[in-house]
């Protein structure tokens, strides 16, 4: 359903900016459409069974 698209969409592009920039994790989740962050961090996890912040420090990310 659209819900489901807007909110995937909305993770993707979470997880590109987590990855290529050192913004912080609050105005990436305000600028991709959560207005609140523990529901973003709720919803990012569920997705990717990481928090963002422990996203953004794995192995691999360019924004270390």
């Amino acid at each position: 359903n659209f819900n489901q698209f807007l909110n995937q969409y909305r993770l993707d592009e979470a997880s590109r900016l987590l990855q290529s920039s050192k913004t912080a994790v609050s105005t990436i989740a305000f600028e991709v459409g959560y207005s609140s962050l523990s529901s973003f961090n709720s919803v990012f996890k569920n997705q990717f069974g990481v928090t963002p912040t422990e996203f953004r420090t794995r192995p691999g990310s360019r924004a270390n």
